[in-house]
C-alpha cells in the first residue's frame, strides 16, 4: 500500500480547547496525512500535540509582530524533511504568519477562513486592521485556495478583494457516530440549554432577558442550563440573579457530558450576534451538534448561522436583536411538542445526511488533490 500523501496544518497556536472542528477535521483526514506546524504549543483537552512548535512566547510574539524571518529559519528546515506537498492554514489571522514559510518551502497555501478573521480582525483598531487587510491580499495573491466555512463567509472575503475563483465553500462538519449510533427519544426531554463562550458575539445576556418575558409557567418549569467558559460569566450571573431566574452555570464540561446534555434538552438557544468589535458567527457548529441529536435549535438570523438552522426546519429564527420575538419563539417550542419533535427529526436527518465530518472532509481531500497536482 502506498504511503498517505502528507499536509502541513498551520495554527498559530496549538490547540485552543474550543477548536474542536480543527481536531475533528484532523482525524478525518484518511488520504492525507497531518503534520502540525505552528508557532506555539499548548496544553489542550482536546489531545493535539504539533510536529513542530518551537517556538518560546518572546519569539512567537516577535514573529507577529515583525513577521515571519525567525519562524522561516527554525521551521523551514523540519518542514522540508516532513514530505509534506502544501501548507493549509486554519484562520486568516494564523495564515498571514504562514504565508512567509510556505512561499520559502515552496509549498502551495490552502487556507480556511472561519469567522473573526473576515468580520472583525480587519477593522481591528490604532492600524492594526489596516496592516492585516495589507497582508490578506498578499494572502489572496497567493494562496491557491481560500476555504470560506459558510456563503457568509465566502461573501466576507469576496468584500475583502478575494478573487472568486479561488474561493470554495467548503463546511468543516461534525463528528456523528455516536448520534448515528444513538436511538434519539424526545420523550422525557426538559430545559433550554446554551453550549458555547461566554463571550460579547455569543448573545447570552440576550437568552437571560428573552428567557425572563417567558410566561410565568415556562420560566418555573423550564430549567436553564448555560454550558461553557469566557470572561462575561460573572456579569451574566449577577444578570440571571438580578432577573429571579434559576440559571445554571455549568462551565466546561467534557464533550461526552455536552453531548448528553443536548440529548436531554427540549431546546437548544444559541443567540449570537454582531459583537461590538464586528465579530460575527461564521456558521455554528453547535447547532448541527444540537441537531444530529434531534434538538431543535432557536438563534437569531445572523451571520452564517441561517445555514446551519434553517428557520421552519430544523429550527426557529428570530430577527437579531429581537429580544421579545427570541422569546415568543422559544415558548412556541416549549409548548408545543409536536413542532419541537418535527424540528429536531428532521434536524437529525439533515445534519447525519449533509454534515457528517467524515464527508466534508473527503470533499478537502479531493481539493488537496488538485492543489498538489
Amino acid at each position: 500500500m502506498s504511503q498517505p500523501y502528507r499536509v502541513a496544518v498551520w495554527r498559530d497556536l496549538w490547540l485552543s480547547d474550543t477548536e474542536t472542528f480543527v481536531r475533528d477535521q484532523l482525524v478525518s483526514l484518511e488520504r492525507w496525512e497531518p503534520f502540525l506546524v505552528g508557532l506555539r504549543r499548548r496544553p489542550n483537552v482536546l489531545g493535539v500535540e504539533p510536529n513542530l512548535a518551537p517556538l518560546p512566547a518572546h519569539q512567537a510574539r516577535r514573529a507577529k509582530v515583525l513577521g515571519s524571518l525567525g519562524v522561516r529559519r527554525l521551521l523551514l528546515d523540519g518542514l522540508r524533511r516532513s514530505g509534506a506537498r502544501l501548507l493549509h492554514a486554519h484562520f486568516g489571522t494564523s495564515a498571514v504568519h504562514a504565508l512567509p514559510v510556505a512561499r520559502a518551502a515552496g509549498l502551495p497555501l490552502v487556507v480556511t477562513f472561519h469567522g473573526h478573521d473576515v468580520t472583525s480582525t480587519p477593522w481591528a483598531p490604532w492600524g492594526m486592521g489596516r496592516e492585516y487587510r495589507r497582508r490578506l491580499r498578499q494572502i489572496f495573491a497567493h494562496a491557491e485556495r481560500l476555504v470560506a466555512v459558510s456563503e457568509f463567509i465566502a461573501g466576507r472575503l469576496l468584500a475583502l478583494g478575494a478573487p472568486e475563483g479561488k474561493v470554495v465553500v467548503l463546511p468543516i462538519g461534525i463528528d456523528t457516530a455516536a448520534a448515528r449510533a444513538a436511538q434519539v427519544d424526545r420523550s422525557g426531554r426538559s430545559g433550554v440549554l446554551f453550549l458555547g463562550r461566554l463571550v460579547p458575539k455569543k448573545g447570552v445576556d440576550d437568552l437571560l432577558e428573552a428567557f425572563a418575558l417567558l410566561p410565568e409557567d415556562l420560566r418555573r418549569s423550564t430549567p436553564l442550563r448555560i454550558v461553557g467558559g469566557g470572561h462575561e460569566r460573572e456579569r451574566l450571573e449577577r444578570l440571571a440573579a438580578a432577573r429571579g431566574l434559576p440559571a445554571q452555570f455549568l462551565g466546561h464540561v467534557p464533550p461526552a457530558e455536552a453531548a448528553a446534555l443536548l440529548r436531554s434538552a427540549q431546546v437548544l438557544v444559541a443567540p449570537s450576534r454582531t459583537a461590538p468589535d464586528g465579530d460575527s458567527e461564521g456558521f455554528g457548529m453547535v447547532f448541527l451538534e444540537a441537531a444530529a441529536w434531534g434538538t431543535p435549535q432557536v438563534a437569531y438570523a445572523h451571520g452564517g448561522v441561517p445555514e446551519a438552522v434553517l428557520d421552519g426546519v430544523t429550527g426557529l429564527l428570530a430577527p437579531e436583536g429581537d429580544v421579545p420575538a427570541l422569546a415568543e419563539r422559544v415558548a412556541r417550542l416549549l409548548r408545543d411538542r409536536a413542532l419541537a419533535e418535527r424540528l429536531g427529526l428532521q434536524g437529525r436527518e439533515r445534519a447525519l445526511r449533509e454534515f457528517d465530518v467524515r464527508d466534508r472532509t473527503s470533499a478537502l481531500e479531493k481539493l488537496y488533490d488538485e492543489v498538489a497536482a
